[in-house]
């Protein structure tokens, strides 16, 4: 692997995290109400975006039917923590636990071994899909078309989840490419820490 282009990708990763006070989540303004809303939430928020986009990368690097369970359990446990916040309960420290996920999700892409024991990630991916889908619940009730809303940021969900599949197997499946994978690793390690500080100020 090109060692220029390797640090040419890792320093366009983290530049992309620059932009980290662009939220998904709760106490923000949404222009819309309906499908179109939704399916444009989790791309808007920058850490909803990189969470899903680890969980795929993750999935694949751990292979077999993990490619599956575990984005199906993101968006199952999301749908779960959805529902929480459509009642309006309120979950202490959600925002941090939401930046905390993309640190947490970074630094499994930079260490992750294929078919290595995937019990904790599930449990992980849980915990952060469900603070995710509790922050887009928050929202729902101001929605007019909540069900409709709540389709849309689903199946976005799911999309950048396939993306994220198709990146972490693209470079899974050539030889040292896995080295850059751990590379974007480490850089959502460094965004995440970014949104977390900056979570953390506004509060």
């Amino acid at each position: 692997m090109n060692r220029n282009l390797v640090g040419f990708v890792f320093a366009a990763w983290v530049l992309l995290g620059f932009p980290s006070m662009v939220y998904g989540h709760v106490g923000v303004e949404s222009d819309g109400a309906g499908f179109l809303a939704g399916l444009l939430h989790p791309v808007a928020g920058l850490d909803h975006f990189l969470a899903m986009l680890g969980v795929g990368i993750v999935s694949a690097q751990l292979g077999g039917r993990k490619i599956f369970t575990i984005p199906a359990l993101f968006v199952l446990s999301m749908i779960g923590g959805a529902v929480f916040g459509v009642y309006g309960y309120n979950w202490p420290f959600a925002e941090v636990g939401i930046a905390l996920s993309v640190v947490v999700l970074g630094a499994a892409i930079a260490t992750v071994q294929e078919n290595a024991n995937s019990w904790l990630v599930m449990a992980i991916v849980v915990l952060f899909g469900s603070l995710h889908g509790h922050a887009h619940g928050m929202e729902l009730p101001q929605a007019a078309d909540p069900v409709y809303y709540a389709a849309g940021f689903v199946t976005s969900t799911a999309s950048i989840h396939l993306l994220g599949v198709g990146i972490g197997h693209f470079f899974t499946s050539r030889a040292k490419s896995w080295i850059l994978l751990r590379h974007m690793g480490s850089g959502m390690v460094g965004m995440g820490l970014m949104i977390l500080l900056d979570s953390m100020a506004s509060k």
